[in-house]
């Protein structure tokens, strides 16, 4: 899932004009990025924003995360991709970052698909977060019917930059969620990642869309290379990236992709 803070919505309106040009994004496969798609489950799709007209109102844009889930999204439409990406599931396999009896932080979660995935992967704890309202519900409706500990997982309805859980974090996941965000929010997202994980704590990021777009966001163009020098002036250092396999993609992102694992100073 994916969600912006309404901290983002201030900041882009000192912008003149307060308008951001969104534009389409088009991958491979020829689906355009902004406009709702329907996906088939379990297979998972290309996960979309919802639609929105060049230079529109930065604020009417966010209202439609909300709108999105209010009028009843269902596991497979617009941006609901119906599962973890496989190239994080396989990361997990592979033991790359250690979750068992960790407290996992997941913001912009959606429908609560990444919380339950570390879970089940031994996590003591995961939170996802989310700033659309009606999207909570959906996310703890999903969770409760997975057949884990409802009160080791869920989700909160919170501002990424405004939200805090006082006992910190252990390992945070990042995932359609700094691609969301205007680029003049970027350093914010650094340090306000570096303010939820504990020292030593581990940021998983899967990075996309690591390919240009032709049109401005969102999604907005983001790489390995931007994200260093974001991540390391707030206190954290790279321990590996790797680009990620096409099979490990969802439909419609393959050669998009990079995984990377930061260690917070």
């Amino acid at each position: 899932g994916v969600v912006a803070s309404k901290s983002i919505t201030s900041a882009i309106c000192t912008l003149r004009p307060c308008i951001v040009h969104v534009g389409i994004y088009r991958p491979k496969s020829g689906v355009d990025f902004l406009r709702g798609q329907k996906h088939k489950c379990p297979k998972g799709g290309l996960q979309s924003t919802p639609s929105a007209m060049a230079d529109s109102d930065v604020d009417e844009y966010q209202k439609r995360w909300e709108a999105s889930w209010n009028a009843g999204l269902k596991p497979g439409e617009r941006f609901d991709a119906c599962q973890s990406s496989p190239a994080l599931l396989d990361l997990l396999k592979r033991g790359t970052v250690a979750v068992e009896g960790k407290r996992v932080f997941v913001p912009g979660c959606g429908r609560g698909y990444d919380p339950v995935t570390f879970i089940k992967a031994g996590a003591k704890e995961a939170i996802g977060l989310e700033l659309a309202p009606s999207a909570t519900p959906a996310a703890n409706e999903y969770i409760a019917a997975q057949s884990v500990d409802t009160s080791k997982c869920y989700v909160e309805t919170g501002d990424f930059f405004k939200w805090k859980d006082p006992a910190g974090f252990d390992v945070g996941y990042d995932y359609t969620f700094l691609c969301a965000m205007h680029p003049t929010m970027r350093e914010d997202w650094a340090k306000a990642w570096h303010g939820h994980l504990s020292p030593g704590g581990k940021l998983i990021t899967l990075i996309f869309p690591i390919n240009p777009a032709a049109d401005p966001g969102p999604p907005w163009y983001i790489h390995a290379d931007m994200c260093k020098e974001l991540l390391i002036p707030a206190g954290f250092e790279l321990e590996t990236l790797e680009k990620v396999p096409d099979e490990l993609s969802h439909k419609g992102r393959e050669g998009m992709e990079m995984t990377a694992v930061w260690r917070r100073i």
